[in-house]
């Protein structure tokens, strides 16, 4: 299978070698299938860790340094060096280090035993220990690396041709061991068999989700002729979080649902979203205790999921080609309306709110 190719190649940084390398491998299994296919060239950034060491006591201990930090400190637990378990969120790792920053060289947490690969912010040594550390330990980070401007693509399969296209897309890199985000997704849309629609239909393969904002191709692809962006992403069983444009949120009673919510802004069909167009993102954040971590591994209940996923998705897709722009477009208005809050078109019309997002000017 696809993804087990994938997952055996172990972590596959954005902008990478090995990111090329999956989008290659996911060109020679579809190519035959799909013979309608383009490579857009983005421009990006790999994180390069030239050499990363961590000692405690004397003796080397296994670690994960956390995007995109670097530098060299030796000094003690509790004097030089922060220790930290690991927050409730892993979006509150950046704050705990920027708080660790104001008094500490570096900051090191625990999650036990868990490695994990998080962006923080600023650029003393942050990094998740594999053992927990007390208050003396005396401890010795060397971590050398840098972000290189480099070249990758985004991989586009037309499957159907049509006026306006359902785009159905899921990034290639991944932190760590990355199976479910987003390994599991590639393999999951790799071996659908889709129904015809009315609709064009195209599969985009992103390169560099996980990188800085200003590199992932989701945000430089082309986005012509576009009916409806649906991402894939950090899928885990056995529900999802379908977080999308009110306009789509009917649609998700085809799936067994954890919660409706807008649009978070940490995923592919984000920048479609700012575009103005109908776009939402399947993932389920019940992977929360696995994310960006060396243990997001596959759990015998993927098998299952991704069976009964299939049929929600495949019924979802059917009535989703029943619609049009223009009715989507009306629900869009009649929702914002509700709200209180006048708006003349869809593109700008909603932001970035925390962790997901709301309506311009919305109280």
């Amino acid at each position: 299978m696809l993804g087990k190719r994938i997952f055996e190649l172990g972590e596959a940084i954005h902008g990478s070698q090995k990111e090329k390398t999956i989008l290659n491998l996911i060109k020679e299994y579809l190519s035959t299938r799909y013979t309608n296919y383009k490579e857009y060239q983005i421009k990006t950034k790999e994180w390069r860790i030239e050499e990363f060491s961590f000692r405690v006591n004397g003796s080397e201990v296994r670690a994960s340094l956390l995007p995109y930090t670097s530098g060299y400190v030796k000094g003690e637990v509790g004097k030089e060096i922060a220790f930290s378990t690991m927050p409730e969120h892993p979006f509150l790792v950046s704050s705990v280090h920027e708080e660790n920053s104001k008094s500490y060289q570096a900051s090191v947490f625990y999650d036990q035993g868990k490695l994990r690969r998080i962006g923080v912010k600023g650029e003393k040594p942050a990094l998740f220990s594999s053992v927990p550390l007390k208050q003396g330990d005396k401890v010795e980070i060397y971590a050398e690396g840098s972000l290189i401007e480099t070249t990758s693509y985004n991989l586009e399969f037309t499957l159907q041709e049509g006026e306006d296209y359902v785009i159905i897309g899921a990034h290639v890199d991944h932190w760590l061991s990355g199976y479910h985000d987003n390994i599991f997704s590639i393999d999951f849309l790799s071996s659908l068999n889709f129904p015809n629609l009315k609709h064009g239909l195209k599969l985009i393969f992103f390169s560099s989700e996980e990188g800085p904002r200003c590199c992932n191709g989701s945000f430089q692809h082309p986005k012509d002729d576009v009916f409806i962006m649906i991402s894939l992403d950090a899928l885990f069983p056995n529900r999802v979080v379908f977080s999308a444009t009110p306009d789509l949120w009917e649609l998700s009673r085809f799936f067994n649902v954890k919660r409706i919510e807008m649009p978070t802004p940490f995923s592919d069909h984000f920048p479609y979203v700012i575009e103005g167009f109908p776009a939402m993102v399947l993932y389920n954040d019940d992977l929360i205790p696995w994310y960006h971590s060396d243990m997001d591994l596959p759990v015998e209940q993927d098998i299952l999921f991704s069976k009964e996923l299939e049929k929600s998705f495949l019924k979802f897709l059917q009535a989703l080609d029943k619609m049009s722009k223009s009715e989507l477009d009306e629900r869009f208005f009649k929702y914002a309306e509700s709200r209180g809050v006048s708006i003349k078109g869809r593109k700008g019309s909603i932001v970035p709110y925390g962790l997901n997002s709301r309506l311009k000017n919305e109280k």
